[in-house]
C-alpha cells in the first residue's frame, strides 16, 4: 500500500506494535504500518469530512 499521506506520523510501528499487543492483537511491525496507513487515512477522511460538511 503507498502512503497518501505526507509522513508526518507521531506513531511509530513498532509503537504501534505494543499497543496492539496490550489489548490482545498480535501484528509485526509490516502489519503495525499497514494499520496505520489506514487509520491515518481514515482520520484525515473524518476531519475533511466534519469540516465539509458544517
Amino acid at each position: 500500500m503507498k502512503p497518501i499521506l505526507p509522513h508526518k506520523r507521531n506513531i511509530t510501528p513498532e509503537q504501534a506494535v505494543k499497543v496492539l499487543a496490550k489489548n490482545g492483537i498480535v501484528a509485526d511491525e509490516k502489519e503495525a504500518k499497514i494499520i496505520l496507513d489506514f487509520l491515518y487515512i481514515l482520520a484525515k477522511l473524518t476531519v475533511n469530512q466534519y469540516f465539509n460538511d458544517t
